[in-house]
């Protein structure tokens, strides 16, 4: 039996994959690659065209409606089953052609921001996307990196792995490279590193062994597959679909019991009865919801926002709470060393060389704190590190082990937030000797807070001498104070001016970050946030959860926060129902972007913030947050749009096709000619994503409301039959028209009216002051020049149709006119009584 890969050593792993400590070359990752691919190993990607196009007519509805019009046929009809047959085909790859172009618009944007792994070809380092590495890839990992694949530790350097999302395990893992039992269950595989999971701390070199369906997180997803709670505007979309279903059977089953009750053939009778239901139906939906969305992604990409996936775009301009850091979105994120101060708060140069030490020489994870103490003040060449404890968010403390040239003793420096520095201090350098640390401690904490209340962030450094080269985290501990370095980060200028925008536009901005009170407070106040009442995360874990989400939404200001408290505060807001968006982009936040509504990272993010995020800023810049909140909005509201517009028009058009059923000697369209109007009317809608949009839609964040929908569907479609009746009387009493005639002018006035009244109710507003977009003027005037020019073209005969007298058009196209203008008054009282 082969021996699992985390049981053998490392060099017989690479022997298995045929490659080396190098990785592999170009050429071979290429044929790699390629045999993954053939044999189905890789993760899924999307759905062939083929797939695609099927799913347009899987709905149990078409389904029905085929096999209907089938069965038709076989009884002789064939010619009116072939036309159904055709409008149905028609109808679908319309939504084929549509939903796959919105698929490669998204695909060449996410291209934009995609999350690369550090792999080794022809044995140099190379950027790879991460459904390009392949087995016996090398890839290089360090810090906030995401795992590229199932993985042997090769060689590490103080590895710890968040498994989290793997094992549940909240605590990152320490990893090495020894080989562990066979039987090892994966929580204790701890030379191994597995697909789906990040590094917290540290640095490795690891052989990839398996990646896609082959990885452990595909077997446990494969397992036990856990529903992902619904965005808000999934849940809109179920309750609309549940909305529809219920308006359908009702109406459909009155008709067909009609119909029957009427003697009428049971066969046309049913396919009347489907068509009606396809009719009320917005066939359309996902393909105009997926142009709607693809369309303003690429809106949000010209705003200098990329959309990793499209369902958040609605809860984008849904949102109603921002949770943000304030480095680089409320400052200018061009983090400096301010000054490296003695326990006395005099400036110091020897704090600054150990300053300098700690972070010049520290093997991890560059932040900006680190690069902007080197900036200032390299380290000496004559010093190298033998050890490292990494930083971490409990300790909050990193500690480098360094050695001058000449064999003197190891001095081990510490830098991190001072109360965590502090704690494991026992005495304090001043100018004029070691003291214990209880003399200073007072004059040390004075200086902090003035320090802090000036804005500036400050960090603790301790420094301790060791025999050993090596270092644990017990070594922590009986140190020396040795100063204080401060950081400045200005507020930008516009940055209150931004966050009063986000206020007045109905989103409300939380700061949540790491930095102590004292400096979040005073960032806090100067961009306009409320600091009546400031949180640390000591004030968070004294609440349970209930506590906590009644409270929360009093403060504007959280600070001292570790990832875990971060987390619960974005539930606790979550829980009010509000939309809750946030905005991070280091290792800390991954689990906040994971529990938010709405993701928000930066592209020069960490790539597990990024690969975390649903939407990136490819600046970090709360302006183009607020620009990218208002193109959410326009998408969602030209979304409605359709919803509005076809539902009352749809259950218009069948709640009047039902009345004549009654009242009528025959049906009043067939099938076949149903099917082509609802084809011909969802035309226009496919250009709805281009529409402009008026200023009060995306004043405020906009949400379902189904009641409202349901609402406007009954008045709106009341409307349309009052005018489709007298319409009916008309043709029937005033001109005679017999079954074809009839049919005819009703053909031609149903287009007519659907697409006249989508630019009424495309907006609140009088109709005339809403200036539609051109796509969609276009495509509406072709629509309605096709739906005229039917009755008198060849095709007429084959959908039994005929040419429409010139009086009977005259008055179809003059009632038309009189439904517009009526539904243009109507709209005006409805929406004023709506709003109250």
């Amino acid at each position: 039996m082969t021996l699992p890969f985390w049981s053998i050593p490392a060099d017989e792993v690479l022997a298995r994959l045929g490659t080396t400590a190098e990785g592999l070359t170009a050429e071979r990752a290429g044929a790699v690659l390629s045999d993954a691919k053939a044999r189905g190993t890789l993760a899924a990607s999307e759905p062939p065209a083929w797939r695609l196009l099927v799913r347009q007519f899987t709905t149990p509805i078409e389904l029905i409606l085929v096999l209907a019009t089938v069965l038709s046929g076989v009884l002789g009809d064939w010619t009116d089953a072939g036309i159904i047959l055709v409008i149905l085909a028609l109808s679908g790859v319309l939504g084929f052609v549509q939903e796959r172009h919105a698929s490669a618009a998204m695909k060449a944007l996410l291209a934009s921001v995609e999350v690369t792994a550090q792999v080794l070809r022809d044995g140099t380092p190379a950027a790879v996307p991460m459904d390009a590495v392949v087995p016996g890839d090398v890839a290089l990992l360090s810090a906030g990196d995401l795992v590229p694949g199932d993985c042997r530790v090769l060689t590490s350097r103080d590895l710890a792995v968040d498994e989290s999302a793997l094992t549940g395990e909240t605590f990152p893992v320490e990893k090495a490279p020894e080989a562990v039992p066979a039987s090892a269950a994966v929580s204790d595989r701890t030379d191994a590193v597995f697909q789906g999971t990040h590094v917290s701390s540290g640095t490795a070199t690891v052989v990839v062994v398996h990646t896609g369906a082959a990885t452990e997180i595909a077997a446990v997803s494969s397992r036990l597959v856990s529903p992902t709670t619904p965005t808000g505007f999934e849940r809109g979309m179920t309750a609309f679909g549940l909305l529809l279903a219920r308006v359908m059977l009702v109406l459909v089953g009155v008709i067909l019991l009609v119909n029957l009750v009427r003697d009428r053939s049971v066969l046309d009778s049913v396919l009347f009865a489907l068509a009606l239901a396809v009719g009320v139906t917005p066939q359309l939906l996902p393909a105009i919801v997926s142009i709607s969305l693809a369309h303003g992604a690429r809106a949000l990409a010209r705003k200098r926002v990329i959309v990793r996936r499209l369902d958040v775009i609605e809860d984008f301009g849904a949102m109603r709470v921002l949770c943000s850091d304030k480095t680089g979105t409320m400052t200018e994120g061009r983090i400096e060393l301010g000054s490296a101060l003695a326990c006395d708060g005099v400036e110091s140069s020897a704090v600054a060389d150990l300053a300098a030490l700690n972070a010049g020489l520290q093997r991890g994870w560059k932040n900006p704190i680190d690069q902007a103490i080197v900036r200032a003040r390299p380290p000496e060449e004559d010093v190298v590190a033998l050890d490292e404890l990494p930083y971490d968010f409990q300790r909050k403390r990193l500690s480098v082990l360094t050695r001058r040239a000449g064999g003197a003793e190891p001095l081990m420096v510490t830098k991190g937030a001072l109360s965590d520095v502090l704690d494991v201090c026992t005495h304090a350098r001043t100018p004029t000797g070691v003291v214990d640390l209880s003399e200073v401690a007072e004059q040390v904490q004075r200086t902090f807070a003035t320090l802090s209340a000036g804005g500036f962030r400050v960090l603790g450094l301790a420094t301790r001498s060791l025999p050993a080269d090596r270092l644990e985290l017990t070594d922590e501990s009986q140190m020396t104070f040795v100063g204080l370095l401060t950081f400045a980060d200005p507020v930008k200028p516009d940055a209150p001016a931004v966050v009063r925008r986000l206020r007045d536009a109905g989103v409300s901005v939380r700061m949540v970050t790491g930095d102590n009170r004292l400096v979040a407070a005073h960032v806090a106040a100067a961009v306009g946030l409320d600091i009546s009442r400031v949180w640390t995360g000591s004030d968070i874990d004294a609440l349970d959860d209930a506590a906590l989400a009644a409270t929360v939404p009093t403060a504007d200001v959280f600070s001292e926060m570790n990832p875990l408290q971060k987390e619960r505060v974005v539930h606790a807001l979550r829980s009010h129902g509000d939309v809750v968006g946030y905005l991070g982009d280091g290792i800390n936040d991954a689990p906040s972007l994971h529990a938010a509504d709405v993701g928000i990272s930066v592209d020069t993010a960490v790539p597990v913030a990024k690969q975390s995020a649903a939407i990136v800023l490819l600046d970090k810049e709360l302006e183009v947050l607020l620009r990218g909140v208002h193109e959410g909005r326009r998408t969602f509201a030209n979304t409605m749009k359709y919803i509005f517009m076809t539902t009352s028009a749809n259950f218009g058009n069948v709640l009047s096709m039902a009345i004549a059923a009654v009242v009528l000697p025959f049906l009043p369209l067939l099938a076949g000619q149903i099917l082509f109007v609802n084809l011909l009317s969802d035309l226009p809608a496919a250009a709805i994503a281009t529409d402009r949009v008026d200023a009060h839609q995306i004043e405020r964040p906009q949400g379902w409301d189904t009641r409202l929908i349901a609402r406007y569907m009954v008045v709106f479609g009341a409307l349309s039959t009052v005018f489709d009746l007298t319409t009916f009387a008309v043709l029937r009493w005033g001109f005679d028209a017999d079954a074809t005639d009839f049919r005819s002018a009703w053909f031609v006035g149903s287009v007519l009216t659907e697409v006249g009244v989508l630019f009424v109710l495309r907006t609140r507003r009088p109709a005339f002051r809403s200036r539609p977009s051109t796509p969609l003027v276009l495509i509406s005037i072709v629509v309605a020049a096709v739906a005229v020019a039917t009755p008198y073209s060849g095709v007429a005969g084959p959908l039994g149709l005929a040419a429409v007298p010139g009086p009977v058009l005259a008055l179809v196209v003059l009632i038309t006119l009189g439904y517009l203008v009526a539904t243009d008054r109507l709209k005006k009282v409805f929406w004023r009584v709506a709003s109250r």
